[in-house]
């Protein structure tokens, strides 16, 4: 017999009561699991976090290269 494996796994959450009715509440809106309520919210949460480690990396380079303004990047851009 042919084994099917899980391309999830199964975790234990302990919410607070009036959490959980939220939760309740924004998964019969949606049409959707608790699971993929939950998975969506820590998609989003990641995405956030990496948009955040995006821009600092952005302010770090404009700070290096003294970027203040579109004309320094245009400058930059167009140096010999």
């Amino acid at each position: 017999m042919k084994s099917i494996q899980r391309t999830t796994e199964v975790i234990s959450v302990s919410l607070p009561k009036d959490l959980v009715k939220e939760l309740d509440k924004t998964r019969k809106t949606r049409g959707q699991s608790r699971s993929a309520v939950i998975a969506s919210l820590v998609n989003k949460i990641a995405e956030e976090e990496r948009w955040t480690r995006i821009y600092k990396r952005g302010e770090k380079t404009a700070r290096q290269f003294k970027i203040t303004s579109e004309d320094d990047i245009d400058r930059i851009l167009h140096e010999p």
